[in-house]
């Protein structure tokens, strides 16, 4: 027994669908010098294809873990290949690990985002939830995450649905439900009052339990801009810079913004060679048929100038 425990050998596998990983476990610190895609390979052996590219390793004390990049299909067969890695004792892995992983779920619920639509723009704070059911859960939960960041790091609410009653279970102070749900030919649709103004992320998946999960759904965007402005106000122009500050004779673009940041007036909030973008200092009413541009920013207009010695 003393001879194995001086080993240096694997004493585990462990596939976890939530965090789509898989874990390997050692009886030893693992150096993490020796471990890449060579020496901890992982192959697709559902779609018999070759060695996947898009997973992360990570090495933590004893454990090494591999995270893919997406979230395996139900019954996903996996091949893992484990060689030549070493201890921190310089020890190599006493013999080589070949096996298949398979991720279990019974989860096989999809759900699509129909509204909010990609890139749909509000102009106020009530939006339309839709979503579209594939196989729909007979008990269990459907999850609706909002973000202001497109990660999820920065979660703003989180709505769950519960599949059986038709009811919203817990929402929060960010997110209000103002309408009861429905649930017709698979659609579940609701309304909801965000408490946010500007750009947010949509994602949503079906649970049964902590440890069975469904995918999260294809992310969606939506934007709401929320700036209400005077009916009767239309100084802002006087209160905005013309274009010809934009191009001084001696351009500099340090020295350019600072001269153009004007007391009591708007202020430039980046200039480049090709677009300027312009911050007004108090509200403003937009024409009904604005847009934006990827970025989110309103287009006022096209601008042209000449300017000896641009490029």
């Amino acid at each position: 027994m003393a001879v194995l425990y001086n080993q240096f050998c694997i004493t585990d596998i462990i596939s976890d669908l939530k965090t789509k990983t898989i874990v390997i476990t050692t009886n030893f610190k693992v150096d993490a010098a020796t471990v890449n895609l060579n020496t901890v390979s992982l192959y697709d052996y559902s779609a018999g294809s070759g060695q996947l590219a898009d997973y992360i390793i990570h090495v933590d004390g004893k454990n090494i873990l591999l995270t893919l990049g997406d979230y395996p299909a139900p019954g996903t067969r996996y091949y893992l290949k484990v060689t030549d890695i070493y201890d921190a004792l310089n020890r190599k892995i006493n013999y080589a690990y070949n096996d298949y992983i398979v991720f279990e779920n019974d989860v096989i619920t999809n759900v699509e985002i129909l509204s909010p639509g990609f890139r749909e723009t509000f102009t106020n704070n009530l939006i339309t939830v839709k979503l579209k059911i594939t196989n729909p859960l007979a008990d269990g939960t459907y999850k609706i995450q909002i973000s202001s960041d497109n990660a999820f790091f920065k979660i703003l609410s989180t709505v769950s649905y519960n599949a059986t009653s038709s009811e919203i279970l817990s929402s929060d102070d960010a997110v209000a439900i103002t309408s009861n749900p429905t649930n017709e030919s698979g659609v579940i649709s609701f309304q909801a009052t965000v408490d946010y103004n500007g750009q947010l992320y949509i994602r949503a998946r079906a649970e049964l339990a902590d440890n069975e999960v469904g995918r999260w759904s294809e992310m969606g965007s939506f934007t709401i801009y929320n700036m209400p402005a005077d009916p009767l106000d239309t100084t802002f122009l006087d209160n905005s810079i013309t274009t010809f500050d934009l191009f001084p004779d001696a351009f500099n673009t340090a020295e350019a913004i600072k001269e153009l940041e004007v007391a009591n007036k708007s202020s430039i909030t980046n200039v480049t060679d090709r677009a300027f973008y312009i911050e007004f200092n108090k509200e403003i009413k937009l024409p009904e048929d604005y847009k934006t541009d990827a970025d989110g920013y309103v287009l006022l207009g096209t601008v042209t100038g000449f300017r000896k010695g641009l490029k």
